[in-house]
């Protein structure tokens, strides 16, 4: 197999790291090759080409599923019927959004016509002004909320113009957790089915119905081979014992700046740090280290119903909350 990349060179040459290459490789979007005496993952040529299209299709900001029908299909017919579709949606937004602003500066006209009276008598007293207002649907302004979104989205180019608007700080309690730690290929599925099969067997949503699932990589770094290490830990109850290999250890809980993402937009992790660097109320509060990613925490939400969904395996997780340790500044 001559001309093949490494992980590792993949994720240099493309922005795209180790964790999301695999999750294109577990929806079917990208594969990937072994060569003869070599253990380790490697993309051919046509790997990379298809790798190429994807990120071209992402920031066209096209789902997953809609880029695999684009992909899978030998003609046009899928392409043209996501595109047909997606650009009537903007259409529709479009409108919405240039019915929202002819009101905006209908009520701005009439503010500054009437600058001694406060914004509020100004809107209520003005029947005209509130006629066009009722005029608007409540869908209308939530289409306006979501072309914003999506104006914000394709903007991700600038990263001076990358802000999130979502971050929740949030505070999380001490807790003894059961640890599964895995350093090879593939390892946050082969650390998660240790702690699914953990957790059926001790049939744990039972014995500890708020059961929550923290994961990270460890360790972080990769060298040529491509590996790393993960580790996840499932929340216990106090003073329960774990069977090896896992490793029960406790949790120290924390305040932590928080972002969730659908799977596998794992890029989102610079959004937040970059959050956390310039907030004027918090700052990082973590050990700095790269070998436990830097004490950052990626919670798989909803962890109950879908260990239950599942019979076997780890559970395919929909959302993830990012989580970076903060604390406030000092005044």
């Amino acid at each position: 197999m001559e001309n093949t990349l490494t992980v590792t060179e993949v994720s240099r040459a493309y922005g795209v790291s180790a964790r999301m290459l695999r999750h294109y490789e577990k929806l079917g979007l990208i594969s990937s090759g072994r060569k003869e005496d070599y253990s380790y993952r490697v993309y051919r040529p046509e790997d990379i080409q298809r790798l190429r299209q994807i990120l071209v299709l992402r920031k066209l900001r096209l789902s997953l599923k809609e880029i695999g029908s684009i992909l899978s299909d030998p003609v046009p017919a899928a392409a043209i019927s996501v595109f047909e579709r997606n650009l009537s949606q903007m259409d529709e937004e479009i409108q919405a959004l240039q019915a929202v602003r002819s009101v905006i500066d209908a009520f701005l006209h009439a503010l500054k016509q009437r600058q001694t009276l406060p914004a509020g008598e100004v809107i209520l007293q003005d029947s005209q002004l509130l006629s066009l207002a009722n005029a608007l649907s409540p869908g209308d302004t939530l289409i306006q909320e979501e072309r914003r979104k999506i104006m914000e989205n394709l903007k991700e180019s600038d990263p001076a113009s990358r802000k999130l608007k979502d971050v929740r700080i949030v505070h999380l309690p001490e807790s003894d957790v059961a640890a599964a730690h895995f350093v090879g290929d593939d390892p946050e599925n082969r650390a998660g089915e240790m702690i699914s099969d953990f957790v059926r067997e001790e049939k744990l949503w039972e014995k500890h119905p708020g059961l929550r699932l923290y994961g990270f990589n460890h360790p972080s770094p990769m060298d040529e081979t491509g590996f790393h290490g993960y580790e996840f830990w499932i929340t216990i109850p106090d003073g329960m014992e774990v069977p090896p290999p896992l490793e029960k250890k406790r949790f120290a809980g924390g305040t932590y700046a928080v972002h969730m993402i659908p799977m596998g937009n794992f890029e989102e992790w610079e959004w937040l740090f970059d959050w956390v660097q310039s907030s004027d109320e918090y700052e990082y509060a973590g050990n700095g280290s790269p070998e436990n990613m830097f004490d950052n925490l990626e919670e798989h939400l909803n962890y109950h119903d879908h260990i239950l969904e599942t019979q076997d395996g780890e559970p395919q997780t929909a959302q993830l909350d990012l989580l970076i340790p903060v604390r406030r500044k000092a005044k």
